[in-house]
């Protein structure tokens, strides 16, 4: 028996290109099961495959991560002629079925050796064995024959360990691995007759061919040509669970495959718009090809072909991909369809595009689904075609155009359609808000007939511990007590006193909102301008007494304030300023109750206001307008002053 390689084993190895990453780092595992796959072929025959039996043992290091592989299989084992093709760089025994006597190599770009065991029957029937070190430095290192070598061929391969820059790039879980195995040997699984393939890390066992064959959700062929190539091409399209993906993220995946392997990997997201179809399936194609075997380099790691070449095949396959799953991609259309007519109901600035929802629906991605990702497109589109519209309108105007009165049309009416949306919108948002004003004022639990809090109602109608210089105009619905409270540009919510009146004041009183701003500007000496006082009581609360009510409360304010002379910013910096005479409008928000009635008649003269339950009075003695109205009161004049918007956008 000849020993030794017959040319520089180890210049042949480093010119073996493998470089330390998450792709890479299972080659090595590919072509041991490659050979375990040939191996099993040339003991039972390819019609028979299903005799076969291939275990893979994924090894852990001290620390718990995978570390290495031992693959073993029942296939012919290392006869006499395996044994020398197995000792020679680019061997030719297995050129017919793809084979270039070049994978195991690779075995040596991970590992320092890897040790074999091999039990086979000769050439005279007999079962004997063998086993060596596979090494840079001699392929059958350390080589002894076994003479009591068993009762079943079987041949084993250990990897173990890998070196540290390619262990680190191991997948994580062993469904991972199995998926990378599924995608890699894809033609396989597309066979009748298949050998069993097992991968345990001793604490988990998985089948693969089981899995595929259980799990696969549909499948169909395809068959396409490219142009300036004779050779046709097969694409074998399948619906997995998303588990089987070859990525631990889960992508849709094409591969381009040679002599039953695959061999480069070409990302699908991109092109169909999807991670997971339907939230739980991932697509995996494999093209194979006469025209792809000749042209795979010697590792089947690599075609030789030029980027026009490649991507030629991979569009045409990606269409067959696209025709395959179209009952997917029509589904996710209709949702997103009905997505876009109900943002376009709830969201009425959309209501032109909810018209055109069909047209739309196709340009959208289709991995825009979600309806914040939908709302988010269509306010995209929104402002392009604005854009859009404003440059048309003023190239046709620059250059006299013809078309510049019909583009000017058409440029205002859209322009009216825009306005009309928002504020159909802004109406609408409007409706929603009343409707959650009316839901926070029902009872909590029905049983103890306690209602929410005072803070809930407050909170729905201006945030708490907030100024305006922190609310825009979309933040507060100060619109519910009064349309013109929602234009002060200058407010307080649940702030304490000691940070809105100036001079020496230490209260830390917290005025539910108070308003001190005087109209269009924050400084001003004009102390007549009013300062209005909104103070919140909880819902059906009917223990008011002389010592604690809201009367008091806000005539309590009233007073800081004055004591202060003058009102500050956030900042410390004076706003404006107060005097004795500055008038005060104090809104109550708070049930009628019996204690309440009690108190307003021993502390003021309040009148009822005709044909609401609302009562006001003017305190004559602390300059105040006292209004005090019921949270159902609030409600109800806040519905009457907007139900004709509603009627006309047909929410009422």
């Amino acid at each position: 028996m000849a020993k030794g390689w017959l040319s520089d084993s180890i210049g042949r190895i480093d010119n073996i290109s493998l470089a330390p990453n998450a792709k890479n780092a299972l080659f090595p595992l590919f072509e041991a099961v490659m050979n375990s796959i040939h191996a099993i072929e040339e003991r039972f025959g390819p019609d028979n495959l299903s005799q076969g039996t291939i275990k893979i043992l994924v090894h852990r290091d001290s620390s718990g991560e995978y570390c290495g592989f031992t693959i073993t299989d029942n296939g012919i084992g290392f006869i006499r002629d395996n044994l020398t093709s197995f000792q020679k760089f680019d061997s030719r025994k297995k050129v017919k079925i793809g084979g270039k006597g070049v994978g195991r190599l690779l075995w040596l770009k991970v590992a320092d050796h890897a040790a074999v065991r091999s039990t086979f029957v000769d050439e005279h029937g007999k079962l004997v064995g063998c086993k060596f070190d596979f090494t840079v430095d001699d392929p059958v290192s350390n080589y002894i024959d076994i003479d009591n070598a068993g009762s079943s061929v079987q041949t084993s391969i250990v990897i173990n360990p890998f070196r540290s820059e390619f262990a680190s790039k191991l997948p994580k879980k062993l469904d991972t691995i199995a998926g990378r195995l599924i995608a890699h040997f894809v033609s396989y699984f597309t066979n009748i007759s298949h050998p069993q393939i097992l991968i345990t890390d001793e604490a988990e066992t998985i089948n693969l061919f089981d899995i595929f064959s259980e799990k696969v959700e549909r499948d169909k062929d395809f068959t396409f040509f490219v142009e300036g190539i004779e050779d046709e091409f097969v694409i074998h399209c399948f619906l997995l669970p998303k588990t089987i993906s070859d990525d631990e993220k889960s992508v849709n995946a094409l591969y381009l495959g040679a002599n039953g392997r695959a061999v480069s990997r070409h990302e699908l997201d991109s092109v169909l718009g999807l991670k997971a179809i339907g939230g739980k399936y991932a697509f995996l194609g494999y093209v194979e090809s006469a025209y792809l075997n000749r042209n795979v380099n010697d590792t089947r790691t690599a075609f030789s072909l030029d980027e026009d070449q490649t991507s030629s095949i991979v569009d045409a396959a990606k269409n067959c991909a696209k025709e395959f799953l179209e009952p997917e991609i029509r589904e996710i259309r209709d949702a997103q369809t009905k997505k876009i007519l109900a943002i376009g109901k709830e969201y009425p600035r959309f209501f032109y595009a909810a018209r055109n929802a069909a047209s739309i629906v196709e340009e959208l991605h289709l991995s825009t689904q979600s309806e914040e990702e939908i709302f988010v497109e269509l306010s995209r589109r929104y402002l392009r075609d604005y854009k859009k519209r404003k440059r048309e309108y003023k190239d046709a105007y620059k250059k006299a155009l013809p078309d510049v009165e019909q583009q000017t049309e058409q440029f205002m009416q859209k322009l009216k359609e825009d306005a009309m949306s928002s504020l159909a919108e802004y109406v609408a948002r409007r409706k929603a808000i009343l409707e959650i004003f009316e839901a926070g004022l029902r009872f909590k639990d029905a049983d103890d007939m306690t209602s929410h809090y005072e803070k809930v109602v407050h909170g729905i109608i201006c945030p708490l511990n907030s100024t305006s210089q922190e609310l825009s105009y979309e933040d507060h619905n100060l619109w519910l007590l009064d349309d013109r409270l929602a234009f002060y540009t200058y407010f307080n919510s649940d702030k304490r006193m000691n940070s809105q009146a100036g001079g020496e004041t230490t209260s830390t009183d917290r005025p539910d909102i108070t308003l001190l701003d005087v109209s269009l500007g924050f400084q001003s000496e004009d102390a007549n301008q009013p300062i209005t006082i909104v103070e919140f009581k909880r819902p059906k609360r009917d223990n008011y007494t002389l010592a604690d009510n809201p009367i008091s409360q806000v005539r309590s304010y009233v007073e800081q304030f004055r004591g202060a002379r003058e009102a500050v910013k956030f900042d410390g910096t004076p706003l404006r300023t107060i005097s004795a005479d500055t008038p005060f409008t104090c809104h109550i928000v708070a049930d009628i109750t019996d204690s309440l009635i009690s108190v307003m008649r021993q502390l003021g003269q309040f009148s009822q206001r005709a044909g609401t339950s609302s009562y006001y009075w003017w305190d004559a003695n602390y300059k105040i307008f006292i209004e005090i109205s019921s949270f159902r009161e609030v409600l109800n004049s806040a519905k009457a002053r907007n139900q004709a918007f509603f009627k006309h956008l047909g929410i009422d």
